[in-house]
């Protein structure tokens, strides 16, 4: 999940930049400074309390695809794809579930994956709240980006680089640079300026994350215990 957490500080370390420029577009929010930007893209996403956020990234070698609602109590459900294995994840007070499928167990536990699903078939699984699922899960890992993020690097002072639409919402995009990678998130120029879309890219990492259902509730599907097996008993 490694990459995951990665892409989320990037986002972090744009809007937490300083930056002035921007153009001169009468009183449009687009128009105004990338400063009043960012600020406003980092104040309007750390008041939310619930987001989806999907999206393909690469890194160290490995391709990850996202699709995944959380809120900052910790509640998410969706997908995680490594590779070409796929896991289906549920967190719900405090308490972590996750259904991976054939090529997944193959991937994460090569040693051990027949045996893993000869014991367990097609159920779902407890994870330890320490397995990097949080990290997944948990909205607030995501939301502390806007203010722990911070760069000495001058080249990272983002630039605004013009007003774009992403799907189908009014956005203005802003770009610079951190560690060597590319960074851009599209902002949206309506009532809330949340974030749209970010990507990074550089030095072989990186990839694309949407962001979408601000503040929408929805409930969270624990599995049945009945349709949850012990992990534990085959050694994982």
């Amino acid at each position: 999940m490694a990459g995951w957490t990665k892409t989320a500080l990037a986002a972090g370390v744009l809007l937490a930049a300083s930056g002035c420029g921007g153009g001169g577009d009468g009183d449009s929010f687009a128009g105004k400074p990338v400063k009043d930007i960012t600020t406003a893209a980092s104040a309007d996403m750390k008041d939310l309390k619930s987001l989806r956020i999907s999206g393909d990234l690469t890194t160290s070698g490995q391709d990850l695809h996202i699709d995944m609602q959380s809120t900052t109590d910790g509640d998410c459900q969706g997908s995680v794809k490594i590779d070409d294995g796929t896991a289906e994840i549920v967190s719900s007070g405090g308490t972590y579930w996750m259904r991976p499928d054939h090529a997944f167990w193959q991937q994460q536990a090569p040693d051990q994956s027949k045996l893993i699903e000869r014991a367990i078939g097609d159920k779902w699984v407890t994870v330890p709240s320490n397995s990097g699922l949080d990290e997944v899960c948990d909205l607030d890992n995501f939301l502390k980006s806007f203010n722990d993020a911070s760069t000495d690097d001058p080249s990272a002072s983002p630039s605004n680089a013009g007003s774009e639409q992403v799907d189908g919402q009014d956005a203005v995009k802003i770009s610079g640079k951190s560690d060597g990678q590319q960074l851009a998130a599209w902002v949206a120029t309506g009532d809330k300026h949340y974030i749209l879309k970010i990507e990074v890219g550089g030095d072989g990492d990186g990839g694309t994350l949407s962001f979408s259902d601000f503040d929408e509730p929805f409930d969270v599907k624990t599995p049945d215990p009945s349709d949850v097996a012990d992990l534990s008993s085959v050694g994982g």
